[in-house]
């Protein structure tokens, strides 16, 4: 149940150890599907965007302390991703994937995909953002994790949802982000039957926490400049300047773990 890290391995070797049974670091591989996507550092074509979700992704799983590939882009197509999934899958603990679950029609191409095999479900999860949610396992018995498109909703679907799978596949108990408890600065609106999550900035010394504007709340640039989340309960539509509420905090990796 320990992480191997540079004084564990020192000392193992004090104590004469020259190898010591453990976990293997979980192997993951992150895909993004979109004929949009363009691999940054790469011109953009009319109507495509950058690629980011997997850079993002890929580096929030190094820091849960997994081995990452990247495989290539992958088109629009049903039967081209379950074949990428299926390469990947022989060689990998865990596969994930962003957008193409939530759209409808000939944008659910991740659904389209995987809902024929009858061993991953797809679920709306009352939350804001990241309500699309998919889960289950593909052939040979690897995991796979079906996150949104947007950036921001692929990211907090990781930290609550990923995050615990990568600690399973290392044997360690799923852990919870840290929270805390701080007192609004500015009043802040949310969805009627939706827990959600608004970027912000907290600030312990003074206990109090400042919501980004509401405009502004789900875009990933204000995740990027956030170090907490406020969680508004799905009950709760609106608070006030003074409002307590229960705060995630988010660290410069992009969680803190509390056993």
């Amino acid at each position: 149940g320990s992480r191997l890290g540079p004084p564990q391995l020192g000392l193992l070797a004090a104590a004469g150890l020259s190898r010591v049974l453990a976990r293997r670091r979980p192997r993951v591989a992150i895909f993004s599907v979109g004929d949009e996507l363009t691999p940054p550092g790469q011109p953009l074509r009319p109507g495509s965007i950058w690629e980011s979700n997997s850079v993002m992704l890929a580096a929030a799983a190094r820091a849960a302390g997994c081995s990452v590939r990247r495989p290539p882009i992958v088109p629009d197509d049903a039967g081209d991703l379950l074949a990428a999934l299926r390469r990947q899958a022989r060689t990998t603990d865990l596969l994930l994937t962003s957008s193409g679950v939530s759209m409808g029609g000939e944008h659910d191409v991740v659904k389209a995909a995987l809902s024929r095999l009858g061993t991953v479900s797809f679920r709306k999860v009352a939350m804001h953002p990241g309500m699309p949610q998919g889960a289950g396992t593909l052939e040979p018995g690897t995991a796979i994790i079906t996150l949104p498109g947007n950036p921001a909703s692929a990211y907090l679907s990781f930290l609550l949802f990923v995050l615990p799978a990568i600690r399973a596949l290392q044997g360690l108990p799923p852990g919870r982000p840290r929270t805390a408890r701080a007192v609004l600065t500015d009043p802040l609106v949310s969805p009627a039957g939706k827990r959600s999550f608004l970027s912000a900035y907290h600030d312990p010394d003074a206990g109090s926490v400042m919501p980004w504007p509401a405009h502004h709340a789900h875009r990933l640039s204000a995740l990027a400049t956030a170090n907490a989340l406020v969680v508004v309960p799905e009950r709760t539509t609106r608070l006030s300047a003074g409002d307590a509420v229960e705060v995630l905090e988010l660290s410069s990796a992009g969680y803190n773990i509390s056993l």
